[in-house]
């Protein structure tokens, strides 16, 4: 295109000064029609050169490729730009003028190298409010993520509050405080320090949206001591957590629902003794959570409370659809079981 408009403008140019010479200033000059060739131009050489670089671009953006490989592969794509930008006038002029524009090699040559800075910054202009439409598009996206989990993080905390400050859990855990103050007030003491603890964890944690495994941990542990000693015997805790990976990044409170879900769902007349299998481990950059429990089968899978559905709306809004999540029942009615697989990270970054 650029070698195009050149050419013409010589062309007016010449045609100008020899009408002027004749009289007949800018009679003749055809300007609709040279406008038009621009423009005809434009569509054939431009725009498919544009729709394959805004294609390649996005494909780095997705990937996140290093600035070296950017910069390397776009300062090359630039030269071929170039280059069909001019070939593509080239032929074009070939085709419509005939034997009046002919080109020698040299001459082709001479023509890429004249307008190769013009070419580059062309370039340059339109990979420019490429770019700047993508990290626009992806701010704006995080912005709406980060919010999307600040409310979320806020439900949930509301939810565990709710859950263990409610009248029937408080009814439980401080009837059975009573009962063992005479028959053992060691286990009595131990209760009331356990469900203060929790209380304590749940209000000061912050407002963040993934913490470390043993943090996780640790919270979960203080509300099954509670759970222990109101059980008493008929309840079996098995946790395994593979070693080498407490400081990997989990989404805040998100083991303890499931489990709390396992005690109000898996005691039934048919199951008094009830056991809760934890197991946390790795595996080609995934972690993997599995909750297990041998108590009663669920009977609408999908009719399940809103907190397995609160957990997978957030699991959605922090890795996208890079995540996986099963509930469902065990064959041979031997319990229900929770499988989580999501990315692992490492560390104290954040995931967004």
């Amino acid at each position: 295109m650029g070698y195009v408009g050149a050419y013409k403008t010589v062309t007016i140019i010449q045609e100008i000064f020899i009408n002027y010479q004749e009289e007949k200033v800018f009679e003749n000059i055809e300007w609709f029609s040279i406008i038009m060739e621009q423009l005809t131009v434009t569509a054939i050489t431009i725009t498919p050169i544009v729709c394959i670089v805004l294609i390649i671009t996005k494909i780095m953006i997705d990937r996140n490729y290093k600035w070296i490989y950017i910069i390397s592969i776009h300062f090359v794509l630039s030269w071929v730009y170039g280059l069909l930008v001019t070939l593509s006038g080239v032929i074009y002029l070939s085709i419509t003028d005939g034997d009046a524009t002919s080109f020698s090699e040299s001459e082709i040559i001479s023509l890429l190298i004249y307008s190769s800075g013009r070419d580059f910054l062309g370039y340059v202009g339109f990979v420019s409010i490429i770019y700047s439409y993508y990290y626009i598009n992806r701010t704006i996206k995080i912005e709406v993520q980060k919010a999307q989990l600040s409310e979320q993080l806020t439900n949930v905390k509301m939810e565990a509050l709710k859950s263990q400050l409610n009248p029937h859990f408080l009814f439980n855990t401080l009837n059975s405080i009573s009962a063992l103050i005479k028959e053992d007030q060691k286990k009595a003491q131990d209760m009331i320090v356990f469900l203060g603890d929790l209380l304590r964890e749940i209000l000061i944690i912050k407002n963040e949206n993934l913490i470390p495994l043993h943090q996780e941990i640790s919270i979960l542990n203080k509300y099954i001591d509670i759970m222990r000693i109101r059980f008493s015997d008929h309840l079996t805790m098995d946790i395994q957590i593979e070693e080498g990976i407490k400081d990997v990044l989990i989404p805040s409170m998100i083991i303890q629902p499931i489990i709390e879900n396992s005690f109000k769902h898996g005691y039934s007349y048919n199951v008094e003794n009830l056991k809760v299998t934890l197991n946390i481990y790795k595996k080609d950059n995934k972690l993997f959570i599995n909750i297990t429990n041998n108590g009663e089968m669920i009977d609408d899978i999908q009719s399940v409370g809103m907190g397995i559905k609160n957990i997978k709306d957030r699991l959605f809004t922090l890795y996208n659809k890079n995540f996986d999540f099963i509930f469902r029942n065990l064959k041979n009615n031997t319990g229900v079981e929770t499988i989580m697989e999501i990315p692992l990270e490492l560390g104290n970054l954040a995931y967004i």
